[in-house]
């Protein structure tokens, strides 16, 4: 030691310089555990195709792995289940009626607070990379800094669905430019680009979205040529056709006939086996294709030795029919609209094969990372569920909330469903429309693909009850009047040329 101390030139810290120096190193671990977070999610991935929920069609391995290495719940429910509302639901952790977003194409107020603007206030760095879908402006149409909701770094579009020809914005840059070749891939690579040169020093928040597997329900040529449609084993449900029938043959609201034509020839794609095969094949391909990419970003936080350090989720903004109940597209109560994936890995908290049945909604997504994390939020309608999911506290929520709110959707236009308000248990879903007349209810303990509806079931009418109870108190907390008319009020207070809204009530007078 003596020779080693002359040599080197150094002598012994006093016990003082020692304790300064366990100081600087505390202080210097606990930043560096501050973990990063990168959250991940597909636009209209129903859990069902995944093969860690059970899915039979394909397999995804990447996706599996992270499923095994930390959490997987079971009951993640998309509340409202189309894009525009549950990414509203996301970013803020607010009910649709408390941020604004209550249609497709409608403008998130920027003054609202956003996990990403929390991020940032707590020494994160921030970035959003794919599709956005919340401005409203015009789906092409640049976003300003301003509007991106805390977001610095900034390679996204409002919305396209042109994958093999889709455009972004890369930063301030105001002219478009296209993501080479099936942009899910590219988005990727973008979003390894941006974790291999963030800055090291500070803790990073990455949200990454992409746009398959939403129709068109296109991919890559070597991931179509994996499936073969005719093979594909398709769900029980896609013979029923009651609950779609009731609704054409006995119509709630008219529809302006200059949609009729364009949107009805549209239930060919939920009715027609070949179609909806040909559908669901590429839908499948998408799949396999997001999990192959998912698994090229894990293993890049791996080899930048962050892995370990970093919350990392994977998710969907809601389902697809895919021709189940032969409905067309999504935002019906069903289970293959509204069930989607929620998977997490952060080994320091939780541990590999867990699995919660806890009830889910988009509102807590981020809260419960958050929690994680053990960052602050503003006040906001979601819970932190992370001492939940580990088992730290007990499960008492017995329901969340299910909504569509408004008629200018594709499901409106080609299936004719009515505005509704819903519940979801961990055994039922049940759905009223807004005039309180009772609409589906489906124990989907004992009928998981939904082939019975009991809600005329006389047997059944106590439960109605409890949940027309549990129900009305959720939509005191979401704020939600139960009232198109005021809802219809408001957009167009806020775009008085939202033509397909102004048809709607043109037709249907008083209505609406």
């Amino acid at each position: 030691m003596r020779t080693m101390k002359k040599t080197l030139g150094f002598r012994l810290p006093s016990l003082a310089a020692l304790f300064c120096i366990s100081l600087i190193l505390t202080g210097c671990a606990a930043k560096s555990q501050k973990p990063n977070i990168v959250f991940v999610f597909a636009d209209q991935l129903r859990s069902q195709e995944l093969s860690c929920y059970g899915g039979v069609n394909i397999k995804t391995p990447n996706l599996d792995r992270l499923a095994e290495e930390g959490l997987r719940m079971t009951n993640a429910i998309s509340t409202y289940p189309i894009c525009s509302p549950f990414r509203g639901m996301l970013l803020t952790g607010l009910y649709p009626m408390h941020s604004g977003i209550s249609n497709n194409d409608h403008p998130l107020n920027p003054e609202l607070p956003s996990f990403a603007k929390a991020c940032k206030e707590q020494g994160y760095n921030t970035a959003y990379i794919g599709k956005w879908h919340i401005d409203g402006i015009g789906r092409t149409t640049f976003i300003p800094k301003e509007r991106r909701m805390g977001y610095d770094h900034w390679q996204a579009l409002e919305c396209t669905h042109n994958y093999f020809k889709s455009q972004y914005y890369d930063n301030e840059s105001e002219e478009p430019e296209y993501w080479e070749g099936f942009d899910a891939e590219a988005q990727t690579r973008a979003a390894q680009d941006y974790i291999k040169g963030r800055d090291p020093e500070k803790p990073f928040f990455l949200t990454l979205s992409w746009g398959p597997p939403h129709d068109p329900y296109i991919a890559p040529e070597e991931y179509l040529a994996q499936i073969n449609s005719d093979e594909l084993i398709l769900r029980k449900n896609i013979s029923e056709h009651e609950i779609v029938n009731e609704l054409q043959n006995n119509p709630r609201f008219v529809i302006p006939e200059k949609y009729i034509e364009s949107h009805r020839k549209l239930r060919k794609y939920a009715t027609d086996e070949q179609m909806v095969r040909k559908q669901y094949a590429g839908y499948l391909a998408a799949t396999l294709a997001l999990d192959d990419y998912f698994g090229r970003l894990m293993e890049t936080l791996k080899e930048e030795g962050i892995l370990d350090n970093t919350i990392v989720v994977f998710t969907s903004d809601h389902g697809d029919h895919l021709g189940s109940h032969q409905f067309y597209g999504k935002d019906a109560p069903f289970i293959e609209s509204i069930s989607i994936p929620f998977l997490l890995r952060y080994p320091k908290a939780v541990k590999g094969n867990t699995v919660s049945n806890a009830l889910m909604a988009p509102i807590d997504m981020f809260t419960t990372v958050f929690g994680l994390a053990n960052l602050e939020h503003s006040a906001i309608d979601g819970i932190d569920l992370s001492k939940v999911v580990i088992n730290e506290e007990k499960d008492t929520r017995d329901a969340i909330l299910l909504m569509n709110l408004t008629h200018f959707n594709n499901t409106s236009l080609i299936n004719g469903l009515d505005t509704y308000r819903g519940v979801q248990t961990k055994q039922y879903t049940y759905a009223r429309f807004e005039d309180q007349t009772p609409w589906l209810l489906f124990d989907n303990a004992n009928d998981p693909y939904q082939m019975n509806n009991l809600v005329d079931n006389p047997e059944h009418k106590k439960l109605i009850n409890e949940l027309n109870g549990k129900l009305d108190v959720l939509l005191m907390n979401a704020g939600d009047p139960e009232n198109t008319q005021q809802i219809y009020d408001r957009i167009i207070k806020e775009n008085p040329e939202r033509q397909l809204l102004l048809d709607f009530r043109n037709v249907n007078p008083g209505k609406f």
